[in-house]
């Protein structure tokens, strides 16, 4: 078992509170059918980007130069099992701790109803521009985040 894979809660999906379902498609595949390891990068950036939209609203516009992003630190994925194709590939992600600008995410693609990848991540709240550099999250960002936790109770669907 690995280091992710030996969390059993990691390996159910409805301890995640964000999820989507993707259908794999052809170019997904290695030579030997199955999902290939970026597939799973982009997947897990996917289920990334979901949450984000969630948590974070855009502001006009007008100030995309000067509003801050969302940065990628660390990420470390572990396969547990070989994907495939055709099929789907349902992705989950919940937050796992909330700091002064950073919050760390876990996440998990399942297929037919087991756990085939674990990803954990570091995001940064940073500014734009010259003077890149962290920016604190607000209040209203930090209580969304902790509204989509990952948790180990089992949550009703």
């Amino acid at each position: 078992m690995t280091r992710l894979g030996e969390q059993s809660a990691r390996l159910e999906a409805d301890n995640y509170p964000a999820r989507f379902c993707y259908r794999t498609v052809y170019s997904d595949m290695d030579a030997n059918r199955h999902l290939n390891n970026g597939t799973f990068g982009r997947l897990f950036e996917e289920g990334r980007s979901d949450l984000h939209h969630r948590a974070f609203s855009a502001p006009a516009a007008a100030d995309v130069a000067t509003r801050p992003t969302l940065l990628l630190a660390t990420i470390t994925m572990e396969f547990l099992r070989q994907g495939r194709y055709p099929g789907s590939v349902e992705v989950a992600t919940g937050v796992t701790r909330v700091g002064h600008s950073s919050f760390g995410l876990a996440q998990a693609a399942f297929q037919d109803a087991g756990c085939v990848a674990l990803a954990d991540c570091v995001m940064v709240k940073a500014s734009r521009g010259p003077l890149v550099g962290p920016v604190p999250l607000t209040e209203a960002e930090r209580g969304v985040l902790a509204r989509l936790a990952f948790t180990a109770a089992t949550r009703p669907r």
